[in-house]
């Protein structure tokens, strides 16, 4: 973590992924969490550079556009583009899963509640997906990236493998993450749905090839 920011952060909240580190911080008074996205010394310093910057822009216009279209997001407070680094709000409360995990230890009254969960979580990923946003992208032409049915297939597949290889006894999440990212919107659902089921059979025979 570049000295300049130190002072803000809690050293011993630091949780790791691909792409960024994320720290808890406070900021200006308020509880944040600051992210920044680390250079990878097996790329070319400069071509690093212009990936950290792309990445960092598209990510702060992916949470403006979702928040436009009624998608509850963490508020940006500070960016730093040279150093590739956002300080947002931080969202006090589980992670949806730790909080899915916690749900499935309970008993079976709370199936209910498991599945509403999952019919919230997927009418946002639909509303994100009708914005035009979706994590997995295939198509770019004339610098114009345009998301299709099925890149939001993708998007859906990914969510369900993850929930299946973390939880057990987890399939009416996701059958109600289903359900209600069809009940956004059914022609877009139709479509997706479709593209979804002929993804899920690329990836049987992926399994069974090895």
């Amino acid at each position: 973590m570049n000295t300049a920011y130190n002072s803000l952060l809690d050293p011993d909240s630091l949780r790791q992924g691909a792409e960024a580190k994320l720290y808890d911080c406070v900021y200006l008074g308020k509880p944040a969490i600051l992210k920044e996205r680390f250079s990878k010394k097996y790329r070319h310093e400069e071509l690093d550079k212009r990936l950290n910057f792309a990445r960092l822009r598209a990510e702060i216009r992916g949470i403006n556009k979702a928040q436009q279209v009624g998608v509850k997001t963490p508020a940006i407070y500070f960016v730093d583009t040279n150093r590739h680094i956002l300080i947002m709000e931080r969202v006090e409360g589980p992670t949806a899963k730790d909080w899915i995990e916690s749900q499935r230890q309970r008993a079976e009254e709370e199936f209910k509640v498991q599945a509403k969960f999952g019919e919230v979580l997927g009418g946002e990923i639909a509303k994100i997906h009708l914005s035009g946003l979706a994590t997995y992208i295939s198509s770019i032409s004339d610098s114009q990236i345009r998301v299709i049915a099925e890149d939001k297939g993708v998007d859906l597949y990914v969510l369900e493998r993850a929930i299946q290889a973390t939880h057990i006894n987890c399939e009416h999440i996701v059958d109600a993450i289903l359900n209600g990212y069809k009940s956004v919107n059914a022609k877009q659902g139709e479509a997706v749905m479709a593209r979804l089921i002929a993804i899920r059979l690329r990836g049987r025979k992926r399994d069974m090839v090895g």
